[in-house]
């Protein structure tokens, strides 16, 4: 059985701010209907409860299981999981917080922590993905 490592991630910079961007209407919603009414509803509630489901999803159902033969992507609200096998990859760039990878001529750029980052490049160059002089 091949290891496996699981990280959480973010998607592009365009994608989060606008997902989090909705995400935050919900807890905007419900803060004017609870100035509006004055006083603590059940609606007030649903929507706060809303938002902190929706919040808890995107932090902790983003995330990728890499393993030496494909990376996994479990996205919010796609059914299917997104597999990339590794020896797909091209150009792999990696910054300080992000990965940019090239799969069939799509560039795809996700976020994670530094730690995660450092350990997948780690993991990605020992299956051969990134070459020895590649940064």
């Amino acid at each position: 059985m091949e290891e496996q490592k699981r990280y959480f991630y973010q998607p592009d910079l365009t994608t989060t701010i606008i997902d989090w961007s909705w995400t935050l209407i919900i807890l905007i919603i419900g803060i004017i209907i609870a100035f509006e009414i004055t006083h603590f509803q059940w609606i007030t509630a649903t929507f706060i409860a809303v938002f902190l489901v929706v919040a808890a999803l995107q932090i902790f159902r983003r995330t990728v299981v890499i393993s030496p033969s494909k990376m996994v992507f479990n996205r919010l609200l796609v059914k299917e999981y997104l597999v990339i096998p590794t020896k797909e990859i091209r150009q792999p760039l990696f910054t300080k917080h992000t990965m940019t990878i090239t799969v069939q001529g799509e560039v795809m750029t996700f976020s994670f922590t530094e730690r995660s980052l450092r350990s997948i490049q780690h993991l990605l160059r020992a299956n051969g993905v990134i070459k020895d002089d590649e940064k």
